[in-house]
């Protein structure tokens, strides 16, 4: 290992190992992304900037801006949307993902930084940061990556206040004012910012700074007032916290696999098959990060170092954040631990337990042990984006198929047929089309798509498919093999009636048991019969290729009550 850590250490190879995952991540992102939004992008975005530029005066503008969505309000995210619709006089959803994103590169930044300040050469701060963009920049969280929304909510919190926490580390008077500040648009950019006060007030009781930790508890009192001043929305807490008394082991084995949720290797597998790595994962980062935490609060003299308050912090802030998605959100559904638009909060608590354990270790140490998780984390990042990536493809077919009924059936980017959120999804899209704010992709996936509104093409396919209805949806299968979608490659289930037409991507079958590439050929598409409209409906494929497209029926038919 002395050899690879020699390899490592040498500057050119060392910036080399540290911008390629950058810049294979942005690769990545340039790719895939869409121009597409989704569900509470609605409400956050378009309905938001509509109150906001028809307001009539500036309170009205001030209370359109911290209006609540669901639990949250969201300050940040709709300055940005405004930045945007000022500077293009238009809505582009892909390139508020980007923005959202280059929080990453905030946090990364930040590390370096942070890490900097305890070596005495910038090249050792360098190669204790090999690892960090490993977790940071990878398919894993990939539907954050590409939700406007979440990147704008959850990654940039956590931006946020590892900005804040940065600044109001420094023991200087100006530095604490921008760290108030900054603390304060971080409450209202997401409910998760009020842990910050907490976090923050554990760093300056660290540093024995006992004006700061004063204004700043009163401020975070203030703060936390005005946050759930006239509040609307109650998300059932109280349910929360009776089903934590009843179930405590789950609570806390959800923490701890939610912890270690970056060695969930597997995307595909049922939940109950992925949870065992990341349970020790977590177990080991949780006891080492808990124990870090105590020995340094309770140290006898004043802790001056900037290095350990804004880890301090961090770390906090981080496990806080765990800790609250594991009390309120494992009742409603145990896999959400291993959520993809989650891990974001684990991958970060890696990156800054990297550079906690390159401080901790002696030069000695360092040569021997620093190879060896620089391997473990490449490791992690090549796996992960090989099985994530094909879940991040599907994805974004799936809602090319979601955009077409949408145009064509008023249904699709969320909401139930004939109700009242799908009403208000359609009036959004006619409102930003009329606006000249924002159109829908056309095509919504290929300029063939328009055969699917013409006859019936003939032959029909006389190979019957397997047809499944369940209580919610209708299920159509199909064993044929070398089925694997790409990029422009892929099959959409055709459901048609007199009236309308819809889509759905049929993803590739699922592994059923331990072993992810033990999988049995084919695919299926799950059509919710609460999207479409009652009806006879004759069923078919739209195969997708990259330089054709085939629409092919069946003499099979469905009715849809």
């Amino acid at each position: 290992m002395t050899r690879l850590y020699r390899l490592l250490s040498f500057p050119p190879l060392t910036l080399a190992f540290l911008l390629l995952p950058i810049a294979g991540f942005f690769i990545y992102f340039f790719a895939l992304r869409y121009n597409i939004p989704w569900f509470d992008e609605y409400e956050n975005i378009p309905y938001f900037l509509d109150r906001f530029l028809n307001a009539h005066s500036f309170s009205e503008r001030i209370t359109a801006l911290v209006r609540p969505n669901n639990e949250h309000r969201v300050v940040y995210a709709r300055l940005v949307v405004l930045c945007q619709y000022f500077l293009t006089g238009g809505l582009n959803f892909a390139n508020l993902m980007l923005w959202g994103n280059m929080a990453l590169v905030l946090i990364f930044f930040l590390l370096y930084r942070v890490l900097r300040s305890q070596e005495k050469r910038s090249t050792q701060a360098l190669i204790g940061l090999l690892p960090v963009p490993l977790l940071l920049f990878t398919a894993q969280n990939y539907l954050l990556t590409f939700t406007a929304i979440y990147t704008l909510q959850y990654l940039a919190i956590i931006g946020l206040v590892m900005l804040t926490f940065f600044v109001l580390a420094t023991n200087k008077p100006l530095n604490f004012g921008l760290a108030v500040g900054l603390g304060l648009l971080s409450t209202f950019s997401m409910g998760n910012g009020l842990l910050l006060w907490p976090a923050g007030a554990g760093m300056l009781l660290l540093q024995r700074r006992w004006l700061a930790l004063g204004i700043w508890l009163v401020v975070g009192a203030l703060g936390g007032y005005l946050y759930f001043l006239g509040y609307p929305v109650q998300q059932g807490n109280a349910d929360g916290f009776a089903y934590v008394l009843a179930h405590p082991g789950q609570i806390v084995a959800g923490f701890l696999i939610f912890a270690g949720s970056v060695f969930d290797f597997f995307p595909t597998l049922p939940v109950g098959n992925r949870v065992y790595l990341p349970f020790v994962g977590g177990l080991i980062i949780v006891v080492s990060l808990g124990y870090w935490l105590v020995r340094t609060l309770f140290q006898t003299k004043k802790n001056t170092s900037f290095f350990d308050a804004f880890i301090f912090g961090v770390v906090l802030f981080l496990l806080a954040n765990i800790g609250l998605i594991a009390l309120f959100r494992i009742r409603f559904y145990f896999g959400m631990v291993l959520h993809s638009s989650y891990r974001t909060y684990a991958l970060v608590l890696w990156a800054v337990a990297c550079i906690l354990l390159y401080n901790q270790l002696s030069d000695k140490r360092r040569t021997q042990l620093w190879p060896v998780v620089w391997l473990l984390f490449l490791g992690v990042n090549v796996i992960t984006y090989l099985t994530y990536l094909p879940e991040a493809i599907e994805r974004r077919k799936h809602l090319q198929g979601m955009v077409f009924n949408q145009v064509h059936s008023d249904v699709g980017l969320g909401g139930s047929r004939n109700t009242e959120l799908a009403r208000y999804i359609s009036d959004l899209t006619t409102l930003m089309h009329k606006q000249n704010w924002y159109n829908l992709p056309n095509p919504t996936i290929t300029p063939d798509e328009k055969k699917l509104l013409g006859p019936v093409p003939t032959p029909l396919l006389t190979k019957p498919l397997n047809v499944l209805q369940k209580p919610d949806y209708v299920v159509v299968s199909s064993d044929e093999s070398a089925y694997s979608p790409g990029l422009n490659k892929g099959t959409y289930l055709i459901m048609r009636s007199n009236r309308y037409t819809y889509l759905m991507f049929a993803n590739k079958n699922r592994p059923l048991g331990h072993n992810p590439w033990q999988v049995s050929p084919g695919f299926s598409a799950a059509m919710p019969k609460f999207m479409i409209q009652a009806g006879h409906y004759q069923l078919g494929w739209f195969r997708t290729y990259p330089e054709h497209s085939e629409v092919q029926f069946t003499n099979q038919f469905v009715e849809v009550q």
